[in-house]
């Protein structure tokens, strides 16, 4: 049974609510519950971008080799651990359900050649049994990471009837699937000068800049020089030849590009950058749970 995914988080969540209770009157085994709640997730995850395949009932291939269990679903970074309906009412059923989580998340972040830990601190795992739902985490700590997991620092959030409180939450961890954390890594390789979209960007901010400039954008371009020159000094008037070529270089703009219009191109790229960013964050938070204020500027 599908769901209409449009509409507010919270709207999403009391329609996944619902449709759970349906299945929840047929399901049986362990398996009629992970059909339908899978059957029913699929369209909130294509609705949210979420591109990714779930790998049901298997871990990755490096992981094969660290735990021989098989998760029942896995999307992206959040691990789902499917119970028999109700089978939490007997609580030897939740400690044993939270210990395969263990074992998958430790798995896939040991498969993981670098920053094993940095991978774990974004996996989610979730308890499920179609009336309940508990989620188990690997927190960060302040401190360095040691180089070795220890399980003993996995946090379990309480047992939880599964209502729309509950349904937001695990919503939340699906939908941020769909975008990449925001580190400094992450950013630097989609949007920085080795990414696709920053040349081709500065390239046109540098061509309108210098073709087809307004006085408005003049104003703007003078005010960023003085601000600079008072900053830089002599130096940011007297920019040595070799370095100018370097940042053309970097953003694969005409070598005849002067070097104050480069660098205020590239400045007001990521000065963009940053207001969509901003407006995406608040309209994730404030408008639909399908709503993408970036996905809408490009396609209105």
């Amino acid at each position: 049974m599908d769901i209409e995914v449009q509409g507010s988080l919270v709207q999403v969540a009391d329609k996944l609510v619902n449709s759970v209770r349906e299945i929840m009157r047929t399901a049986r085994t362990e398996e009629d519950l992970r059909i339908g709640f899978e059957k029913v997730l699929d369209p909130v995850l294509k609705s949210i971008g979420v591109e990714s395949e779930p790998r049901y009932e298997r871990l990755s291939a490096e992981a094969k080799t660290i735990y021989r269990g098989r998760p029942d679903a896995v999307h992206g970074q959040v691990i789902i651990e499917y119970e028999k309906p109700g089978a939490f009412s007997s609580r030897s059923a939740i400690p044993h359900a939270h210990e395969q989580l263990i074992g998958y998340m430790t798995a896939e972040a040991q498969a993981r050649k670098t920053d094993p830990t940095g991978l774990l601190n974004r996996l989610v795992g979730v308890g499920f049994d179609g009336s309940s739902i508990f989620f188990v985490q690997y927190p960060q700590r302040k401190n360095k990471m040691p180089a070795t997991i220890d399980k003993a620092l996995f946090i379990r959030s309480d047992l939880h009837p599964f209502t729309p409180e509950c349904a937001r939450t695990l919503l939340t961890y699906l939908r941020a699937l769909a975008r990449l954390p925001l580190t400094a890594e992450h950013l630097a390789g989609r949007f920085g000068p080795k990414s696709k979209i920053a040349p081709t960007a500065v390239s046109a901010f540098a061509d309108a800049l210098e073709h087809w400039g307004s006085s408005r954008t003049s104003v703007f371009f003078n005010e960023w020089k003085r601000l600079f020159g008072i900053v830089y000094g002599e130096q940011f008037t007297t920019q040595q030849a070799e370095e100018a070529q370097e940042l053309s270089r970097l953003y694969g703009v005409g070598k005849e590009t002067d070097f104050q219009e480069l660098l205020f191109s590239v400045h007001s790229y990521f000065a963009l950058l940053m207001k969509l960013i901003a407006a995406e964050l608040i309209t994730l938070k404030e408008s639909t749970f399908t709503t993408s204020f970036s996905y809408q500027l490009t396609h209105s």
